[in-house]
């Protein structure tokens, strides 16, 4: 098995752990039964499919199809390929993530393809890269804190 797909698996199965945590155990035993079978029986497909879609098929394995309980609430943005990162640009996509979970006790931000967006695959992660890497972390971070519900318990994960 390629390397990049066993660092997709891994990054699925870190990220269904991570949704056990908050879900129904029902769910969370379906979902993890699902992913097995999808790496066992193809395998091919999670080199093919971005991460940013198995995310939002995790989340709707273990959340359904709602928006989420009246406690929680789940919201996910996966970076494009850009060569310019705006501040404004960022801001206006956290700010619509962060919309989803105004109102909720406890809420998760997750952020895929950040790093690939930074740099993409066959170059090599420079010292200019990492500071633009850190930089943008630092204004989703900032961004997603000025906008949390007060009072609530956010975790942003970049992934």
């Amino acid at each position: 098995m390629p390397k990049s797909t066993t660092d997709a698996v891994a990054r699925l199965r870190t990220l269904n752990e991570l949704l056990a945590r908050v879900s129904d155990t029902e769910r969370a035993d379906h979902a993890r039964r699902a992913l097995e079978f999808a790496y066992r029986e193809h395998p091919e497909d999670l080199l093919r499919v971005p991460i940013g879609d198995y995310v939002d098929k995790l989340a709707h394995l273990h959340f359904g199809p709602g928006p989420g309980t009246a406690d929680f609430a789940f919201a996910h943005w996966h970076v494009p390929r850009l060569d310019d990162f705006s501040p404004l640009w960022i801001r206006q996509a956290i700010v619509t993530e962060m919309k989803k979970l105004a109102g909720r006790r406890e809420a998760l931000l997750l952020v895929t393809g950040l790093r690939q967006a930074v740099c993409a695959e066959g170059c090599y992660w420079t010292k200019q890269r990492e500071a633009q890497y850190q930089r943008v972390r630092g204004w989703i971070d900032a961004l997603a804190c000025a906008w949390a519900t007060r009072g609530s318990r956010l975790e942003v994960v970049v992934l």
